[in-house]
């Protein structure tokens, strides 16, 4: 619990103020100030950790919580889920933690040896601006830019996303990954199905110490930039990298929201095509980010959904299939507003009946109003040998029907992508092979 501090009636008109210092000097000589009569300032706590002041700052009571830089686990997520709480965010940086705060998103940085008297004025400045819903001007430095290559335009992130029921999700943005770097495209594929990624069995890479994970944790200290996620990212060529995923449920907990927003921004840096195999789960944000038993899968995929420029959306050919892909198109939604690509996977004449194409379109025209459906043939000898070789499709089965769909595909983002997604599939033909394949893995 934390301590409470004697002092007289608030004003009805104070603001909030909840402070987490971890026991830091320059907590004492601040209180007394924020306490004083018309200070415009009520301390509602002193909160003996981050998870404390995460609480008191949800339920509403505070306008501007204070935190000492050198906090444990204060970062990105923590930083977020106050503001996403109405709460300003001050934070008080000593010299040992110099620029911590800037790099975890903080816009308002104080020095430790700020006079009190200072520091209770600017508090009841960003606590007004918070209250009048304006942004205060922080007293800092804008911090310099992240080193590394920047292209001229932001990259495209691609999320791939589906019904339960293994309807083919991994399989397609591997394959998808690896036709745009067949066109040139620089591309980074991510796994970020925390559920079961697959995207390291299909290619055949072992990474022990999974990439997302990684980049997560360097975000949450602000240390992510292009060079640094570059680094946490497999080679497969000189176009093509893979970020890999979370394969034990422990993991999970590390894709939080807020630090996986960082991942995707310095992804748009890194390359054109950010290609992410979503899992199927989709949930609420877990009520305290800082209890690591709340986490819930479905918020790291909300935080694809959110973020990207185009959904694919993968369903099964078969009625159950369908079915689930009808939920899952109504699901979507609620999370995002550009109209999604739907793809139906494995179409056959045995499960679906004659012309089964027209079947499939007219069914999801009538019941989840899509205008346009891509069709990828069932052709379990060509997907079969891609997952036992543990390569794309472009490398062991070049000719078939299925590969043919997906470069397709791909080259239809080249044709004509905008942030609705791919208005068709392209009807162009590319003579002769693709171009010589992505060269080998490192």
């Amino acid at each position: 619990m934390g301590s409470s501090w004697p002092v007289p009636e608030p004003s009805p008109t104070a603001l909030g103020v909840a402070i987490a210092s971890g026991g830091a000097g320059w907590e004492l000589g601040l209180l007394p100030l924020v306490e004083r009569h018309r200070s415009g300032l009520h301390l509602v706590r002193r909160c003996v950790d981050l998870a404390d002041l995460v609480a008191v700052s949800a339920a509403g009571l505070v306008r501007v919580a204070v935190v000492d830089a050198a906090l444990p686990r204060l970062d990105r997520d923590v930083v977020q889920r106050l503001r996403d709480s109405g709460v300003a965010v001050v934070a008080v940086e000593g010299s040992a933690a110099s620029g911590t705060a800037i790099a975890l998103g903080v816009a308002d940085v104080a020095a430790a040896d700020t006079p009190p008297e200072q520091l209770v004025a600017r508090l009841l400045a960003v606590a007004t601006h918070a209250l009048s819903g304006a942004a205060a001007e922080p007293d800092r430095p804008e911090p310099a830019a992240a080193p590394g290559p920047r292209p001229e335009q932001p990259g495209r992130l691609i999320a791939v996303w589906g019904p339960p029921g293994a309807p083919g999700r991994s399989t397609v943005a591997v394959n998808l990954a690896h036709e745009r770097a067949l066109l040139g495209s620089s591309v980074l594929l991510v796994d970020a199905d925390p559920a079961g990624g697959a995207v390291s069995t299909l290619l055949g890479v072992l990474d022990e110490a999974p990439g997302l994970a990684a980049a997560c944790r360097t975000a949450s200290r602000g240390r992510l930039d292009v060079r640094v996620l570059a680094a946490h990212a497999l080679s497969l060529g000189p176009t093509m990298r893979v970020l890999t995923g979370a394969t034990r449920p422990d993991r999970w907990r590390e894709l939080r929201p807020a630090l996986l927003d960082v991942v995707w921004d310095a992804a748009r840096s890194l390359a054109g095509d950010v290609v992410v195999d979503c899992g199927s789960a989709l949930a609420s944000d877990p009520v305290d980010p800082l209890e690591r038993s709340s986490f819930e899968p479905g918020t790291v995929t909300r935080s694809v959904l959110q973020a990207a420029d185009v959904v694919l959306v993968v369903g099964g050919a078969d009625p159950l299939g369908m079915l689930r892909l009808v939920h899952a198109l109504d699901q979507l939604a609620d999370i995002v507003s550009s109209r999604p690509i739907v793809l139906v996977n494995r179409v056959r004449t045995s499960v679906v009946g004659p012309r089964p194409g027209r079947q499939i379109r007219d069914a999801l025209g009538r019941f989840a109003a899509v205008p346009t459906v891509h069709l990828l043939p069932d052709d379990p000898a060509a997907a079969d040998l891609a997952l036992r070789r543990a390569r794309p499709l472009a490398e062991v089965a070049a000719n078939s029907g299925l590969r043919t769909a997906l470069r397709d595909l791909a080259v239809g983002f080249s044709d004509g992508v905008g942030a609705g997604g791919v208005d068709g599939p392209s009807r162009r033909r590319r003579s002769g092979r693709a171009r010589a394949s992505v060269a080998s893995r490192s």
